[in-house]
């Protein structure tokens, strides 16, 4: 798998992760137990530091970088769908970012809180725990409900088996 390091910066991955083999991980990277990356992540940790916490899966093709002296934190169970976009952002546990959405410099998620597919959330935007957003740009337009947060639970533990899974049953033909 392409894991670089990048002058005196190295990617530190779990064992207990699943990172998948075309996936590209560069510099000051951090991806923590039970996470699952999927294949077309490009998390590129070149000018600051990115962190991938516990139990979160960041999805096909999403990207993940970071401005000079800046970071990018997922926190701990976390779902980033399919193409996604995130730049030197801060994204509290449990929260669900749609897939094909964009997050811009500076955006905070607070814990719960879900950002909707497509949606664009501008520069510095702080997004409230347990509130939907939605848009371009993005609005908050509800609280999460709870049929949203199970599903949230769910696909957070679906994505830790699929992990696993993955460490254990996949294999190049």
């Amino acid at each position: 798998m392409p894991i670089y390091a990048f002058e005196d910066k190295l990617p530190d991955i779990s064992q207990d992760a699943f990172v998948h083999p075309e996936a590209v991980l560069i510099g000051d990277v951090t991806i923590e137990k039970q996470c699952f990356i999927g294949p077309g992540v490009v998390i590129r940790a070149d000018t600051g530091l990115v962190i991938v916490r516990e139990g979160t899966s960041v999805q096909d093709n999403v990207v993940i970088h970071v401005e000079i002296d800046s970071e990018a934190v997922i926190e701990k169970d976390v779902i980033v769908g399919h193409s996604a976009i995130l730049h030197d952002v801060h994204i509290g546990p449990g929260c669900v970012i749609g897939m094909g959405s964009i997050l811009l410099y500076g955006v905070v998620c607070g814990e719960g809180a879900v950002v909707g597919a497509g949606s664009m959330v501008p520069s510095h935007m702080h997004v409230p725990s347990g509130k939907l957003i939605v848009g371009n740009p993005a609005k908050i337009i509800r609280d999460v409900t709870s049929d949203q947060a199970s599903y949230a639970r769910d696909g957070v533990q679906f994505y830790i088996e699929l992990a696993d899974r993955y460490k254990r049953g996949m294999r190049r033909i």
